[in-house]
């Protein structure tokens, strides 16, 4: 069955069938019913006819079969013959045994008697049989069986389900017509539901489906798919401005600035040119842990508002987390364009900004770039930004870089070196050079420095001024610390296993070492590994360990290693973050005083008064001075004089490896006890 364009709709041709199916079934099941009773009845009137028309002919012959006068039985049989649709007739004794027969069809003898045939067994065989008693005198002499054909009945039957099939199929026909307007009632508004739903799905927008018509569940289901959607638009509404938005700032974030950084190279009908700045605020983490994070969410408030209404219409800002701050300025096709846009917004931040009673002075470092002078896709305009607000905060507070090509040049260097140590640790390339430390008033050795060195087999001699950043950065430092911990105790305790005097030796710990967890199980684990006596290890720390750390920690840490009998110096002082707490609170044991110092003496007599002053300070807190970076004899017999008690510099001997180093300690040894036996002359 053929369907119109208008049931194109799965639930339309479903409705269409249902229809169709429906009537087709009821007119069949009906017809059937009908001509079922209709044969029934049939074949009873048959029936009855017959069964007189039997009466009459088993009284005629009832004299006959009594004598089993088969002939003139015959003849009466005759007679039958011309009733119509009779096919045969038979006279059957009381025993059932045929005394005369007439007529030329077949049957089987139960046909004969058995009388009483459903009317499907008479349908398929064809015929109707009628017995009846044959009575003399009241008494049962036999029986007389009659066949009639009623292969009419059948094709009357075959006939009238034949038309019933054709006139149920028009009929269904005719009806899926006449459904069509209900098809469309009921169709169209879920047609109409499902094209809402399907461009929902393929634009994500989410408006609220007008459909004309809808009644019953269909208007329920329609204002419960709008009642949805507006709940999904809601949310999504919400969930974009979380995804898009900075929740504390309401500017655009991270992920938004990227999609603008984007627009830039893909739209066409966008700006051709624009500059582009990361600005980070300096120190904001020292203000924020000082102050608490309400002054600093305020403080991040305040540079947002600054920047908004600096921008005008024309830049973006963004905040991209944490204290960093984007702006998109665009039409900008020059750095000197580029800078006097960035003054304007730096400018800004000129006036102190008062949160909460205090007045605070805000600096930030800025990375710039120009696009597409400086990057000519997204991806290279992020990462050229980030170079550049890297290098902006090296330089200081308060600076500004725009990208330059050796940024990106030295991040690959560094990343080249960082792979080249991590196979240097790997393959034990890496050497341990030792540097005499020389006490002034035996002008004996009286220990080492352990100083890494790495002699790359392509690159040459690698100064560790390049390095050890290196490797601080990329986190290995601990693991190259630990490393040059145990060689250079294995190697004191080897020179003293040789017969070599006693020495110390000096091992610079980073501030990674120290804090990681298992510090202390280190230095023990490489004083028992070689079996360095806990006195012969100084273990030197600058005093940027300090910055950031708990003292608490850091004092704990020191006094378990002097409770094992291990040394501790502090290194580098006066450099950076002095502070007489850290001579008084912790143990220290010497204190290396920066060879800028030394060399400083030089400037005339407050240089040396201030040596002085550090090392009658160190003296006074129980500590003895190492002076570092001596090039000269004249700095050596200086230091001697203001009673300094070690010097270690090039005046006595560079670094090197650990059998040339001896060798130097020995050599200086013997002429210390050269020019003893000469003064003792």
């Amino acid at each position: 069955m053929k369907f119109g364009k208008s049931d194109s709709t799965g639930i339309g041709r479903r409705i269409a069938k249902l229809v169709a199916y429906s009537v087709f079934a009821a007119m069949i099941i009906l017809a059937v019913l009908l001509s079922v009773l209709q044969v029934k009845e049939t074949f009873e009137s048959k029936r009855a006819g017959l069964e007189a028309t039997a009466f009459v002919f088993a009284s005629a012959i009832a004299d006959h079969v009594e004598t089993r006068n088969s002939s003139e039985i015959q003849r009466v049989l005759r007679s039958v013959a011309r009733v119509p649709s009779v096919l045969n007739a038979a006279a059957l004794d009381r025993t059932g045994v045929t005394i005369a027969q007439m007529g030329n069809a077949t049957f089987l003898r139960s046909d004969l008697i058995n009388s009483n045939q459903s009317t499907l067994e008479m349908l398929t065989k064809g015929f109707l049989p009628i017995s009846v008693d044959i009575r003399r005198g009241g008494e049962v002499v036999g029986s007389l069986v009659l066949l009639a054909d009623v292969s009419e009945v059948r094709f009357h039957l075959l006939w009238n389900l034949m038309t019933t099939i054709l006139g149920s199929l028009v009929a269904a026909g005719f009806a899926v017509q006449i459904s069509r307007p209900l098809q469309r009632k009921i169709t169209a508004p879920l047609v109409a539901l499902t094209k809402a739903i399907t461009k929902v799905r393929d634009t994500r927008s989410f408006e609220v489906a007008n459909i004309e018509g809808a009644q019953g569940e269909t208007k329920v289901l329609v204002e419960s798919f709008n009642g949805m959607i507006d709940d999904i638009r809601t949310r999504d509404q919400a969930m974009q401005k979380l995804a898009y938005f900075d929740p504390l700032t309401g500017l655009p974030n991270r992920v938004h600035f990227q999609k603008i950084v984007d627009e830039l190279f893909s739209n066409p009908d966008g700006p051709k040119t624009a500059a582009l700045f990361v600005a980070d605020i300096d120190n904001f983490h020292a203000i924020n842990d000082a102050m608490g994070h309400s002054i600093g969410d305020a403080m991040l408030m305040n540079v947002a508002a600054l920047f908004k209404d600096e921008a005008g219409e024309t830049a973006q800002i963004a905040r991209l987390g944490g204290d960093e701050f984007a702006i998109c300025v665009p039409n900008i096709a020059t750095v000197a364009e580029a800078e006097l846009q960035l003054a304007r917004f730096i400018s800004t931040l000129y006036q102190p900004v008062k949160l909460l009673g205090q007045e605070l002075h805000i600096t930030v470092a800025v990375g710039a770039i120009v696009v597409p002078l400086q990057a000519t896709t997204a991806s290279e305009a992020q990462r050229y930004l980030n170079l550049a607000l890297h290098e902006a905060k090296n330089l200081g507070a308060g600076r500004v870089c725009f990208y330059r090509q050796e940024l990106a040049e030295n991040i690959k260097v560094e990343a080249e070196l960082a792979q080249g140590l991590r196979l240097a640790l790997n393959n034990n390339e890496l050497q341990v050079h030792y540097q005499p430390v020389v006490d002034l008033k035996t002008k004996r050795v009286s220990g080492f420095e352990a100083l890494a060195r790495w002699n790359h087999p392509t690159k040459g001699f690698i100064s560790p001024a390049r390095f050890i950043p290196v490797a601080e950065k990329s986190g290995m430092i601990s693991e190259l610390g630990d490393w040059i911990l145990l060689k250079s105790c294995r190697q004191a305790k080897a020179w003293i296993d040789a017969g070599q005097s006693p020495r110390t030796v000096a091992v610079n710990i980073s501030a990674a070492q120290i804090i990681q967890a298992g510090f202390m199980g280190k230095v023990r684990a490489a004083l028992a590994q070689s079996g360095l006596p806990a006195e012969l290890l100084c273990l030197e720390l600058t005093e940027s360990l300090f910055v950031g750390k708990s003292m608490t920690t850091v004092e704990k840490i020191l006094y378990q290693l002097r409770e094992i009998g291990v040394r501790t110096a502090l290194d580098d002082f006066g450099t950076g973050y002095s502070s007489l707490s850290y001579l008084e609170n912790l143990p220290f044991d010497k204190l290396k005083i920066d060879r800028a110092f030394v060399s400083g003496m030089k400037g005339g007599r407050k240089s040396i008064d201030l040596m002085k002053g550090i090392i009658n300070l160190a003296h006074a807190l129980g500590m003895s001075v190492v002076a570092e970076g001596a090039e000269s004899l004249n700095e050596v017999e200086t230091l001697r004089e203001l009673d300094a008690d070690s010097v270690q510099g090039y005046a006595y001997a560079k670094p090197a490896p650990a059998d040339q180093a001896l060798a130097i300690a020995n050599q200086i040894d013997e002429q210390a006890s050269y020019k003893n036996v000469a003064n003792l002359r």
